[in-house]
């Protein structure tokens, strides 16, 4: 399970991200695998949050998760990319709706895209960049895949960021 986390500007109150854990082997160039893993949360409404980790074992046999606290909407679009020129591990991106005025819930919206790569010089995943797509995606069945459609600029983005 994954961990709780606190609600924003709640000293109390924790998100339980107990709902629907899946996880996926990552194997790595180098050999051996680390696991990837995600847990949802649900407030009782429409929305739900989903928080991941990527986790390895520790040289003190302890399970280690390698990203910091990061969470999505149930309308995100998240994978794991081979990128071997960018970088030896596998590069988390993803892609989560905007809310902007005069949208609904279910209609196009514009989502932030952001990359995370591993760090080995502080054992975590730190974060690469970030933007704002330029046109609006449909979420429904049938929807456009976020990432498909801007991989050519994500990939572009992970080059310059270099």
């Amino acid at each position: 399970e994954m961990p709780p986390e606190p609600v924003p500007h709640s000293s109390k109150e924790l998100y339980q991200f107990g709902l629907m854990p899946r996880s996926e082997r990552l194997p790595l160039a180098s050999g051996g695998s680390w696991v990837f893993f995600s847990g949802m949360f649900s407030g009782g409404g429409s929305g739900m949050l989903e928080r991941v980790a990527i986790l390895r074992y520790g040289a003190n046999g302890k399970i280690e998760n390698l990203m910091p606290e990061v969470t999505q909407t149930e309308t995100a679009d998240r994978a794991m990319w081979k990128v071997p020129d960018v970088s030896p591990y596998p590069v988390f991106v993803r892609a989560d709706f905007v809310w902007a005025d005069d949208e609904d819930h279910f209609g196009k919206h514009f989502f932030v895209v952001d990359a995370w790569t591993f760090d080995p010089a502080i054992g975590q995943y730190r974060k690469r960049f970030s933007y704002r797509t330029a046109k609006r995606y449909d979420r429904g069945e049938g929807s456009d895949h976020v990432l498909s459609a801007e991989r050519a600029d994500i990939l572009r983005h992970l080059a310059a960021s270099k």
